[in-house]
Formats: C-alpha cells, structure tokens, sequence
C-alpha cells in the first residue's frame, strides 16, 4: 500500500507513520510544508495544501491519503477555512485526479457549528470529504492527552503540576471525554487497513464523562496535590482573546472560547471493535505519560 500522509511533521504524524510502518507492503510519502520530517525510510515531496499542483505530484502513485494536515491555532478566522476546508477540497481535487482509492481525514471532536472558526472549518471539510466519491473514513478524536504538546489538557496537566491556581473558563462545566495519545494512534492505524471503516466517522472519545472542572480534580488527586479553581466570566476571556490578537500575541486566540464551551457528545458507546479501540481510563493514561519522563 502507498500512503500519502500530510501533517507529518506533528506529532501525530511522527508516531502515527511508524505505526504503519510496521504492517507489510506499506510505502510512506509525506507532503513537507514548512518543516522537515525527520523519519527514516520515507519519501518526502515538498509541497503545500493551498497549491495544487504539488498536490498533484505528493497524490501520484497513491492508494491512501491519511490528512492530519491542519490550522489548529490563528487569530485570523479566515485562515481556518483557507486552510482546514479549501485545503482539504484541493488535496481531494488531487485525489480525484489521480485515481486515490482511500481518504482517511483526522478531524475534531470539536467540530461544532458554534464552535468558532476552527471547528466551523473542520465541519466543512467533513462535508467534502463525505461528498467526495472516494472510499473515506472520519475520525473525530476528544481532548487528546500524552502528545508532549503545549495547548488542551497537555497544558492542564502542566499547570496543575505546577502552579496552585488554575484558571478555569465559565462556570467549568463544559463536557471532557479525554483520550489517551496512544489509543488514537492505534485507533487510527487500524482505520487505514480496515476496509469496513469506509463511509463511517467515528469518534475517539475516552471512556469516562467529565466536567472541566472535575477533570482538574482529577488530575489534582492523582499527583497529590490541593489546587483552587479560578472561575473567570466567559465574557471576561473573550475580552483577553480579543486583546492579545490586538496586540498580536497567540497566546490565546478568540475561536478558543467557543471551541471550548460547544457541546459535545458524552462518551458512550466509546468502544470501537473494528478499530480494537477500548481507551484508558485516565489514570491508567498518565501512568504511561509519567513513566517516559523516567
């Protein structure tokens, strides 16, 4: 199988693209933006979502397309949509074109029609995917944890680690089903090579239904420490979204708040058979995150 994987410099691409590797008769490809894959026996063809004739080339050859290529953070609605749905419809145009059979698209459990530019533009790239002709699969992973990253409850748990006050937008009761890193990536492994995950979208939600609130407490237990919730007004940080983009500072960007408080679906039904997707709890996650630390 030849994979295109777009995105791949993240860290979903660096763990997901080994994972592939390992099933047999698999070549990977990968479309380098603006930073270098370093990953060894792969091919990398430059190129870019908004140009299609790289797309064209990166497509040639191709059985699959994994797309985890997105704009997560930008002060600028309209970047999401030039870059998360036209970017998608253009790397779909190439597919097209040159005959790709599969096309698995990593969006958002945010995707929400109130959930800010962000998640408006991953909902519109779901829509064009689904009416794309190809044989597709969605995956639509919850609040992601163990990435190393510096945003989403990655922060959180760094925060409530560190510091004895933790801010907490609203009232904190906005719905979190978190989900371990390394569950996606196997998750979404198996999607690739299941030919029965075509024509379905599936959500990759931990087990466990929780507040945002709760979620703190949670984390405060488990490494033993007392931490006080600070309640802000939704208004209040909206004001400071809108100030840091003033002032050009990405600190926080507006399309946050909203991503944050649109509701989402609770975490039933959160075992994937197809996909062997039985998540971990979240103690059980941040055991695995603790002990690569040692």
């Amino acid at each position: 199988m030849n994979i295109l994987v777009t995105g791949a410099s993240g860290s979903f691409g660096k763990q997901l693209i080994p994972a592939l590797m390992k099933r047999e008769n698999v070549k990977i490809r990968v479309l380098e933006h603006n930073s270098p894959v370093e990953l060894p026996d792969i091919e990398r063809t430059p190129g870019a979502l908004g140009d299609i004739d790289s797309l064209m080339t990166a497509t040639s050859g191709i059985d699959t397309v994994v797309h985890l290529g997105a704009l997560t953070h930008s002060p600028n609605g309209e970047d999401y949509f030039k870059v998360n749905a036209e970017g998608t419809e253009n790397l779909i145009s190439a597919c097209v074109r040159n005959k790709v059979t599969r096309f698995l698209y990593m969006s958002s459990g945010a995707a929400h029609p109130v959930g800010g530019a962000y998640s408006e533009s991953k909902l519109k790239a779901e829509h064009s995917v689904k009416e794309s002709g190809l044989q597709w699969t969605i995956l639509r992973p919850r609040e992601v944890y163990g990435t190393g990253g510096k945003e989403g409850i990655n922060q959180l748990i760094r925060w409530v680690r560190k510091y004895p006050v933790i801010p907490v937008v609203g009232n904190g009761r906005t719905s979190m089903s978190p989900v371990f890193f390394d569950d996606v990536i196997s998750a979404t492994t198996e999607a690739v090579f299941q030919a029965g995950a075509s024509g379905n979208s599936y959500e990759l939600a931990g087990p466990e239904y929780m507040t945002y609130a709760s979620l703190v407490d949670r984390l405060s237990a488990y490494f033993g420490v007392s931490r006080m919730k600070l309640f802000l007004p939704v208004f209040f940080m909206r004001g400071v979204a809108w100030f840091f983009k003033a002032v050009k500072v990405n600190a926080l960007v507006p399309d946050q708040i909203p991503r944050l408080l649109s509701a989402k679906p609770s975490a039933k039904n959160f075992k994937i058979p197809l996909l062997n997707f039985d998540p971990r709890k979240l103690e059980e996650g941040l055991e695995l995150c603790l002990s690569r630390e040692d």
